[in-house]
């Protein structure tokens, strides 16, 4: 494009007129927000005035002559200023342009007062200068104090000119001296064009800008170097020159901060992790530096997530504190507290986002919702890598932790690795921030006193019942420690224990204080490791007893084997038995049946367990007790089973091991159903006298229930009320109301009915569990049980050895005698076996009648399998001396069944 298109004028010499022209289109093209057009337009106006000069240099004698005007004579200053300009080599010399000012002060004032405006727009029309030699030409002439002289836009033209040249220069130039015109242009331009860029506008145009390829010299100006390093880096942009200088400055000054700064930076834009990990840390922990903390998060998050939170725990440091006002209403009480930083859950909500493993997941699910089970279940489990189990370990006891458990964290020695080291330093600086406040802190000081002190009469400072005091006082509850009874109770009727069921703050001291109302207590905690096997049986205990069917299934399956026993610990009356539980059947499932209830500790678990749904899923049959309180927790659960909930009561009201105040309460309940079908009360009071008769099989269809299950739990209720332990089913029987127990497709109350008969055969049986086997030998034991292989040689040896012994005996009497001998012993051994069997003497004499017609009927004995639970003649006579019925009737049923 021509220089006089770009202008907007036609070609002239008149260099007024070119000056207006570009003066007119400057303020389109300002050299800042339109670098390029501003070049163009003033490589334009440049070569306009080339191009007239030229013009008027071909024939300037000529003009004068014809012209009959004066030639006008330059200055000398002039002409040297407009050299100096022109002279690459000292444009942007500061020296040059000193030796000019120099020469200056010796033109007289008038002089000065002529070319002093020669001078400005000789400099203003120069293009690109040094802002440093133009300023101080601008002082020399004071162009700032002559602005009132001036009308008003060349006034205001002039004053922007003047603090534009204010303005530092990008580099110092004189390093520019031996450059060509076009690059010293290029370069000065450029490098005004970062600075503008990178204050004026967003940092991702910057990066744009400067990401754009190019060719152009720098200046080895160290102060430039290092601005235009800060500013690459605050832009996101790495470069290994630039990295290389961070190493090679930041060697040469170790302790100079902002080069260490640098290289952390430029070492994480260009993807070198390694290196700037321990610059980030150096820049924490010496210098705590604002931009380390979230540095060394995005680099935890991407290099090893499962240590995030523990370093985002680690980076929850608040300002030491350790003197507070003797007042206890003052609020500087709360000051040195244990509490979050906000910034410290805003990253909580941050991390929950990402995908952790499920250590790492159930710490940080903990820190934003409360949940602690799933984590508590992670800490006292098994996992691949012991040193982050025991970090969390310590992460968790700063929050719930005595003085005890922090002592142990400062006692710690700090590990090699450089970010394990980094998150237990940080928790070291919690753990004595805690320690401070629960030894000195007028609050933990009076929490202390009020929950030790003997004294009944000892009260809560009036200043701690309300307000962030009183949270701060709920705080120091939550942490883990022994009380005594009495200061549990003191504690109860402070903070009001039980009165808010979801408290989750206080609901472990609501189980402390149920197992102190019951005579059990927590030991004293130990030291060392057996702080935490305290604390990990402790909290197993808690967890247990507040969420049972959550908590049971979270452990993993070598938990409770490697919880450590402690016979002066609540825990160990349930730890045996959990553990034989495990051993057994994999799973503690099904705990309700095995749990007595006159213990304590087992007494206040199974308030927990109380529901039908849990009775009917046990793993042994829970006792009749137990069902009595499921029912009448939960009344609902039966629904609109009527026949089904009859049944039940009516097993519960005739069996003798429940009170006489729960057998009233269950005659009331029989007594309250109202039924208008004949047959209802018949059967109603049949089944209050312990006589029950059967309902129409219509009736049995109309509720949905297998006639023959009902029929033959109704006979097992009326047996065993009339006969006691003799009227235990027999085991086919047994094995039958097993069947009609565990089939989902019954109702719940006929299911409950069957329960209650098999709880009470249990017991029964269990009764008699304790006899040994009578030897085969004791033939005088009529009373006893004989297995099928001895009866089979006792009879051989009757129907053999008696003949022959009656033969051989010589006389007739003798013989008569040995044969009524042997006969009686094979009656002896007939009723025995029957016993075995689960018969008696009516079968007995059933088989005397019918011998005679049928000689070969005791060989029947010979086929049929005796019974293998124990029955009201005794144990099998297999049974050897192993406890009978170890697993629960119930468990031996569903084995015979299969």
């Amino acid at each position: 494009m021509s220089c006089w298109i770009r202008l907007g004028i036609e070609p002239t010499s008149d260099e007024t007129l070119i000056r207006d022209a570009y003066r007119a289109r400057l303020p389109s093209h300002h050299p800042e927000t339109d670098p390029e057009g501003f070049q163009a337009l003033r490589m334009a106006y440049e070569n306009a005035l080339r191009l007239a000069r030229e013009d008027e240099k071909e024939a300037p004698e000529e003009k004068t002559e014809e012209s009959g005007q004066e030639v006008v004579e330059i200055p000398q200053a002039f002409a040297d200023f407009c050299e100096l300009l022109d002279d690459p080599a000292r444009r942007f010399n500061f020296e040059a342009w000193q030796a000019f000012v120099r020469a200056l002060d010796e033109l007289s004032l008038e002089q000065l007062d002529e070319l002093s405006w020669g001078l400005y727009h000789r400099m203003a029309d120069a293009g690109p200068l040094s802002y440093r030699c133009a300023n101080l030409l601008a002082k020399r002439m004071a162009w700032h104090q002559q602005l009132l002289d001036l009308e008003f836009n060349d006034a205001r033209r002039v004053e922007a000119f003047l603090q534009r040249i204010e303005t530092p220069d990008p580099f110092d130039t004189d390093l520019m001296s031996a450059w060509s015109v076009a690059a010293q242009t290029e370069s000065l331009w450029y490098a005004r064009s970062l600075d503008f860029i990178f204050t004026q506008r967003p940092l991702h145009e910057f990066a744009d800008f400067a990401s754009q390829h190019t060719c152009l010299p720098l200046p080895d100006d160290a102060a430039f170097m290092k601005r235009l390093l800060v500013q690459f880096t605050q832009a996101g942009i790495g470069a290994p020159i630039f990295l290389q200088c961070c190493v090679e400055k930041q060697l040469e000054a170790p302790d100079d901060v902002d080069w260490l700064y640098l290289l952390a930076c430029q070492s994480s834009l260009l993807g070198r992790d390694d290196q700037a990990l321990p610059c980030w840390i150096r820049l924490w922990n010496e210098f705590r530096h604002p931009m380390a903390e979230s540095r060394l998060l995005e680099l935890c998050a991407k290099r090893q997530p499962t240590f995030l939170p523990l370093l985002i725990q680690a980076f929850d440091c608040l300002g030491d504190f350790s003197e507070w006002p003797a007042d206890l209403g003052d609020d500087a009480q709360v000051y040195g507290s244990p509490s979050q930083r906000p910034e410290t859950l805003n990253r909580w909500l941050g991390v929950g986002r990402l995908k952790l493993d499920s250590l790492a997941q159930s710490f940080v699910d903990w820190r934003m919702t409360g949940d602690e089970l799933p984590l508590l279940a992670q800490l006292l489990g098994e996992n691949a890598d012991s040193r982050l189990l025991q970090l969390y370990r310590h992460a968790w006891a700063l929050h719930r932790g005595d003085a005890v458990l922090l002592q142990r964290i400062l006692d710690q020695p700090l590990p090699v690795d450089a970010l394990e080291c980094l998150v237990l330093s940080g928790f070291k600086v919690q753990a004595g921030q805690h320690l401070r406040w629960l030894e000195n802190a007028p609050i933990a000081q009076a929490m202390s006193v009020f929950s030790e002190a003997d004294s009944i009469s000892q009260q809560l400072p009036q200043a701690l019942t309300t307000g962030e005091l009183h949270k701060v006082c709920r705080l120091w509850l939550r942490r883990l420690r022994p009380y005594s009874n009495t200061a549990l109770e003191r504690i109860a009727e402070a903070f009001k224990l039980g009165a808010v069921k979801d408290d989750c703050d206080l609901s472990e001291l609501d189980l402390l204080l149920q197992l102190s109302r019951r005579g059990i207590g927590l030991p004293p905690v130990g030291l060392g490791e057996a702080a935490w096997e305290w604390h990990a049986q402790t909290v197993f205990l808690l967890a247990l007893l507040d969420q049972p069917e959550r908590w049971l299934p979270m452990i993993d399956g070598q938990c409770l084997e490697r919880l450590p026993f402690s016979p002066a610990h609540p825990l160990s009356r349930l730890q045996p038995l959990l553990r034989r539980l495990q051993r057994e059947q994999g799973n503690c499932d099904g705990l309700l049946g095995w749990l007595q209830g006159n213990d304590p500790v087992h007494g206040l678990l199974v308030q927990q367990l109380f529901s039908v749904q849990q009775a009917l899923d046990s793993a042994r049959l829970p006792a009749n007790t137990l069902l009595y309180t499921c029912i009448e927790s939960d009344r609902a659960a039966c629904g609109d089973d009527l026949l089904g909930l009859l049944m039940f009561w009516g097993v519960l009201y005739h069996d003798p091991s429940l009170s006489a105040e729960q057998h009233r309460a269950l005659l009331q309940s029989i007594a309250a159903v109202s039924c208008e079908d004949d047959w209802f009360e018949g059967f109603r009071d049949g089944l209050i006298k312990g006589e029950p008769v059967w309902p129409p099989r219509k009736v049995l269809t109309d509720f949905g229930v297998d006639k023959l299950l009902a029929y033959e739990a109704l006979d097992s209720l009326k047996a065993m009320v009339r006969y006691g332990a003799a009227g235990v089913p027999k085991t086919r029987v047994l094995r039958q109301l097993q069947q009609g127990k565990d089939d989902v497709k019954n109702s719940i109350g006929l299911r409950l009915a069957l329960c209650a008969l098999l709880s009470w055969s249990e017991r029964l049986m269990l009764a008699k569990s304790d006899i040994q086997p009578v030897p085969a030998g004791a033939i005088w034991r009529l009373g006893s049980r004989l297995g099928r292989k001895a009866f089979i040689a006792q009879v051989l040896g009757c129907v053999v050895i008696t003949p022959v012994a009656g033969l051989i005996s010589g006389t007739t009497f003798f013989g008569i005698l040995i044969l009524l001998l042997g006969v009686l012993l094979l009656f002896g051994a007939t009723l025995r076996r029957l016993h075995d069997m689960g018969r008696g003497l009516p079968t007995l004499l059933i088989f005397m009648a019918l011998s005679p017609v049928l000689p070969f009927l005791p060989l029947l004995l010979f086929g049929f399998p005796g019974d293998k639970l124990p029955n009201r003649y005794g144990v099998p006579p297999d049974s050897g001396s192993g406890e009978m019925l170890s697993g629960g009737l119930q468990a031996a049923l569903r084995r015979l069944n299969g």
